[in-house]
């Protein structure tokens, strides 16, 4: 099991699991949302990301924002002494997966995420146009 680093706030192992969970590194992680990767570290260490970058990221791993920030979903207690967000890495690793994704298909998934409705949109009639070209 992940060794859980002291001065990890709840968003920084959250990010660390989903970004472990997505199969991607924080170099990629950095790259799609256009920082540094020294500041992606940050983000899971103990440093909050900008309003747009918790955003981005939110979508990038298809949680909510309050998950993002809190570890439990919205209407959960985070306040409750009992529990400890995400419980294990290994099994909440396991649990957000992207399930048979190599790393390559990972990282174009995560850039096909943050594109705008309009650019998904033009890159679905691309491959409607290829894929009918092949047969």
């Amino acid at each position: 099991m992940a060794k859980e680093k002291k001065n990890q706030s709840v968003m920084g192992r959250t990010l660390m699991i989903l970004r472990k969970a997505h199969k991607l590194t924080q170099e990629q992680v950095a790259d799609i949302l256009k920082i540094k990767r020294s500041t992606y570290a940050y983000y899971e260490r103990d440093i909050t990301p900008t309003l747009e970058n918790i955003k981005k990221l939110a979508t990038l791993f298809g949680v909510s924002v309050h998950f993002l920030l809190y570890g439990v979903n919205e209407g959960e207690d985070i306040f409750s002494i009992d529990r400890e967000p995400l419980g294990g890495y290994q099994d909440e690793i396991q649990k957000y997966k992207l399930k048979d994704l190599k790393s390559d298909e990972a990282i174009l998934l995560s850039w096909y995420k943050l594109l705008s409705s309009q650019n998904k949109e033009k890159i679905h009639k691309e491959i409607k146009e290829l894929y009918e070209k092949s047969n």
